[in-house]
């Protein structure tokens, strides 16, 4: 029994004598036709919505622009370790 390997080969070879055969065989006609066809690529695609923009909150620190940290109650990481040290 030929392993995985031996039966690949065998059925790429099979495939390509295959489509040679048929490049050879076709006319000149049939082949500019093929050329100018576009080929499709599974279904069409969709159009994505635009990601949504997420407004985090900002910290409550006067002057501060930076996000507020989720465990910070309300505060960037800075100014939350800030507090806790006093």
């Amino acid at each position: 029994m030929p392993t995985l390997a031996t039966t690949i080969d065998l059925a790429a070879r099979d495939f390509a004598r295959t489509i040679i055969a048929a490049v050879k065989n076709a006319s000149l006609q049939e082949l500019l036709a093929m050329q100018t066809e576009t080929p499709t690529q599974g279904r069409p695609t969709r159009a994505r919505k635009a990601a949504k923009k997420i407004n985090w909150p900002k910290c409550k620190h006067r002057g501060c622009k930076r996000n507020a940290w989720a465990q910070g109650h309300g505060l960037c990481g800075k100014h939350f370790r800030a507090t806790k040290r006093k």
